[in-house]
């Protein structure tokens, strides 16, 4: 992991251009804002948000962790704004979703130092089991919540973010401000009627709770979030990432004047905001990402105001009600709205149709000398392929499909564990739930206790490779800094298992002796594979790179190596098996199943 010394985000220039991501801006403004405390748990991608962090924290003195869940990462950034530390902690959108009990109570309490909490939304699932709207949030919590745009977006709501927070007591190209030398002042004033929730307390809070949010709501009114340009009686509001792709369909269909363009930055959205725009309008289009919610307030603020116009977006088909959105497919939109013909496609000056082929499906793999490719072959040819095999969130789930077949069910963070105890206590039969060391950190414990109490016949599987790896490769419990982390041996015997096998998934004969103990054994057992991420030891260059061959005149074309493991290293040419001496990492899991001896280290015959 790089250091700190000359990142861009600490360029001391205010007033520059700075050519930053929109995870970086966030991450420029919290420091031009004065954030004193960061916490987080790695989820793309929301991740450079927290590794950038993690860079720079010792040097610009914030206090920094990453956290064991989100909802840890939550609950210690308020008690740092408690103190009146400016705090920030960030996940992506499913661990707002874990950390809603303490989120939900959050504007009942109020804050000190300014507390924001950056969650990274996945439209179109690309890194995620499903989409979510986190701007429901606003609504339904009490929460302002701030939508960029653009980087520049990203950069300025989140110093604004912070004094909205204190003010509230409530929780592409960028333009620099200064660093600020200010740091909040640092204490803990003790007051019980505040700061604990008991029932009274909490009528009182939920009271006062209303009188923030109208409080934020006329700060927002006054603020840039709802910037508005252009003239015409057709009007377009547009929220998020949406409204840069607005901005430039329009300048590209030569329209950016005759329309009247209103952008949507936070939630709640000033009641006055909607009606002058809806007053001097004869249409409007929505578009935004994920679910109509904007164009639920504009339908409603309409109705509101007398307003008989029509209000298109997801409801009218034009957007679709699923998925991120692209430029083509906002261009596509508008022309339709504005009754113009459709843009043509060019790509480096070809027609798009011409430019781009059909590529074929590229589905995620685990990589060459993955352990936990290891890990499931063994686990297969003992357990065999009638067990249930229940997964969890990370690389494993890559257990899934050819040739490994080592996923049956995937949920959420921790549910591997009770899902297999759910099947097991059902059908009566052994079930396999696979799950990873900072999984298993994360929710995988409270799964394991009740199991254990219940005494499922489950064989828990943890794949320990000692990085937080499909993130970025944070740092694991099971690692800890400077690689002296827990035992996950000695955790898992204190919740009460006592049949624990520790073992090396590549050790193949040893393994498949020891999981057949675990297969017939009763109760809880689990089985510990022990092997680090060999991806995570060639990026920290101290694992040496010794690629593997295949000898051509020894190799009979038996397929088992492919057939069995689906290594991405091996491949097919001319009828012929090889291996690519960049991608093989040396494992040798391929050697475990040649059937002729025909694979052995370069150079070796």
């Amino acid at each position: 992991m790089s250091t700190a010394a000359g990142h861009e985000v600490l360029r001391d220039s205010p007033g520059s251009a700075a050519c930053l991501l929109g995870n970086l801006a966030i991450v420029r403004g919290a420091l031009e804002a004065g954030v004193q405390f960061f916490s987080c748990y790695p989820g793309t991608p929301s991740s450079e948000v927290g590794d950038t962090f993690a860079r720079l924290a010792a040097e610009q003195d914030i206090l920094f962790e990453y956290s064991i869940n989100e909802k840890i990462a939550v609950e210690i950034a308020f008690a740092a704004s408690l103190t009146g530390a400016r705090a920030m902690c960030a996940m992506k959108h499913l661990g707002l979703s874990y950390a809603g009990d303490p989120v939900s109570s959050l504007p009942y309490l109020g804050v000190d130092g300014g507390l924001v909490i950056v969650t990274a939304g996945d439209p179109s699932a690309i890194t995620s089991p499903n989409e979510q709207d986190q701007r429901h949030y606003s609504r339904f919590l009490y929460y302002p919540v701030l939508d960029p745009a653009t980087p520049d977006d990203a950069l300025w709501m989140t110093r604004f973010a912070f004094e909205l927070s204190e003010q509230t007591r409530v929780s592409g190209l960028v333009e620099l401000g200064p660093l600020p030398d200010r740091r909040n002042e640092i204490r803990f004033t003790k007051n019980p009627a505040r700061h604990v929730v008991t029932p009274d307390h909490a009528r009182r809070m939920r009271t006062e709770l209303t009188e923030r949010y109208s409080r934020a709501e006329s700060l927002l009114a006054g603020s840039r979030c709802y910037p508005r340009c252009g003239e015409g009686r057709q009007g377009i509001i547009a929220s998020g990432v949406a409204h840069a792709y607005v901005t430039q369909a329009l300048q590209d269909l030569g329209v950016a004047d005759r329309v009247s363009l209103l952008q949507i930055g936070a939630y709640p959205i000033p009641e006055k905001i909607l009606t002058d725009f809806l007053a001097s309008v004869d249409s409007v289009l929505v578009a935004e990402e994920l679910t109509p919610f904007v164009e639920q307030e504009v339908a409603l603020a309409a109705f509101a105001t007398g307003r008989n116009l029509p209000v298109l977006g997801k409801r009218s088909g034009h957007f679709p009600q699923e998925f991120e959105y692209n430029p083509d497919l906002v261009a596509d939109a508008l022309a339709s709205y504005l009754h113009l013909d459709q843009p043509e496609r060019k790509v480096c000056g070809v027609a798009a149709d011409q430019a781009i082929a059909d590529l074929p499906a590229r589905p995620p793999v685990l990589c060459p000398g993955c352990p936990h490719r290891a890990s499931f072959f063994v686990m297969r040819k003992v357990f065999g392929p009638r067990t249930v095999y229940a997964n969890d969130i990370g690389c494993y789930t890559l257990g899934l499909g050819e040739p490994l077949h080592s996923c049956d069910i995937v949920l959420c963070m921790g549910a591997s564990i009770t899902q297999a105890a759910g099947i097991a206590r059902t059908t009566g039969r052994r079930t396999v739930a696979y799950i990873g060391d900072s999984t298993f950190c994360h929710s995988g414990l409270p799964a394991l206790m009740n199991a254990v109490q219940n005494n499922d016949q489950v064989t828990v599987c943890i794949l320990n490779n000692y990085v937080t790896a499909m993130t970025g490769f944070q740092p694991s419990p099971a690692s800890g800094p400077g690689g002296s982390g827990f035992s996950l041996e000695q955790i898992v015997r204190g919740l009460g298992v006592t049949d624990v096998y520790s073992l090396d998934p590549f050790a193949y004969e040893t393994a498949r002796q020891q999981l057949k103990q675990a297969r017939d054994g009763t109760g809880v057992n689990v089985v510990i594979f022990n092997a680090p991420c060999r991806v995570n030891l060639r990026r920290r260059e101290t694992e040496p790179h010794l690629p593997l061959a295949i000898d051509q005149e020894l190799c009979d074309g038996c397929t088992l190596c492919v057939r069995l493991l689906g290594c991405p290293a091996i491949f097919i040419s001319d009828d012929r098996y090889g291996i690519d001496e960049d991608l093989c990492d040396g494992c040798g899991l391929c050697v475990r199943v040649c059937s002729r001896d025909a694979i052995c280290e370069v150079g070796e015959r």
